[in-house]
């Protein structure tokens, strides 16, 4: 029988300065120290409610108005469900509900360790829009002051949408190697849109979403993070999209099985630096699971 024992709870207060210690895993200043995604962000709790109809959005409630809910990546995995069922379980013996978090817990689970679940987290960001498709010029200077390192650890600015002699490993290099992925010209919202689009998209816990809408059928508490006025935060690791229709799969591992998988995330930038945009929370103190393979980054 699993068991949890709580730990911790930690005020919002303090989560927003764990939270804000969070760092890039690929991403530098000009001197190789580590960028934070959230040094200046601004936090605040909201509410998501499910989806109206089959194939439509959850929604997320933002001042008075409701707006869609987007994700980096709609595929969902019964064994993390499974997880987030047995910890939402603990927090009810302990008068606590996973889609009533307004604050972190931290708990040790036998057998596996130290863990942290907090409100899902999603992040506003705004998009130039060209005609539907993403407006590249525009959108590179959005990476102005940070840079991703090669094979040789040499910086490379990533405000210029071409990486110069960049190192993949000791030997070969790209003499040019354009920054974002090279299917992101193709991929539209919508030919009649232009000019900056403003979305919200899960962060982190779309497990814990999917959970509360439909598993228990509920509104989920979120935490909203916003850029300071008149400021962007730096562009996602994946392309949003809809949150609805949803893959759902027993486990990572279980894809495999479907070798013409067609609906996954769509990263923002080429696959030598796609992972670059990964945040590190341990950075932050805060012990969550991941579902993301440890590949190696510079």
């Amino acid at each position: 029988m699993d068991k949890l024992t709580l730990q911790q709870v930690i005020p919002m207060s303090e989560l927003e300065g764990m939270i804000r210690q969070t760092t890039f895993r690929g991403l530098y200043d000009k001197h190789g120290e580590n960028l934070h995604p959230y040094k200046k962000a601004k936090f605040s709790l909201t509410t998501i409610y499910p989806e109206k109809y089959a194939g439509s959005s959850p929604e997320i409630l933002i001042g008075k108005k409701r707006f869609p809910l987007f994700t980096p990546q709609p595929t969902i995995y019964e064994n993390q469900t499974n997880i987030i069922k047995t910890v939402d379980k603990f927090l009810r013996s302990k008068k606590l509900r996973i889609d009533k978090l307004d604050s972190g817990v931290k708990y040790h689970w036998e057998g596996r360790g130290d863990f942290h679940v907090l409100p899902p987290i999603i992040e506003k960001h705004t998009y130039p829009l060209k005609n539907g498709f993403l407006d590249f010029k525009k959108l590179s200077k959005r990476f102005k002051g940070t840079h991703v390192r090669d094979a040789r650890k040499n910086l490379h600015s990533l405000s210029e949408k071409y990486l110069n002699g960049f190192y993949i490993d000791e030997v070969s290099k790209f003499d040019y190697l354009y920054i974002f992925n090279p299917n992101s010209p193709i991929i539209n919202y919508g030919v009649n849109y232009n000019g900056d689009y403003t979305f919200y998209t899960i962060c982190d816990g779309s497990h814990r979403v999917d959970y509360a809408l439909e598993i228990l059928g509920k509104p989920i508490t979120a935490l909203l993070v916003e850029p300071e006025e008149k400021t962007n935060l730096i562009p996602y690791y994946a392309f949003p999209v809809p949150f609805r229709p949803t893959l759902r799969l027993s486990s990572k591992r279980s894809e495999k099985m479907y070798h013409r998988l067609e609906r996954d995330k769509i990263h923002l930038l080429n696959d030598f630096i796609c992972k670059s945009l990964h945040y590190d929370w341990e950075s932050g103190g805060l012990q969550v699971s991941k579902l993301r393979s440890n590949v190696e980054i510079h």
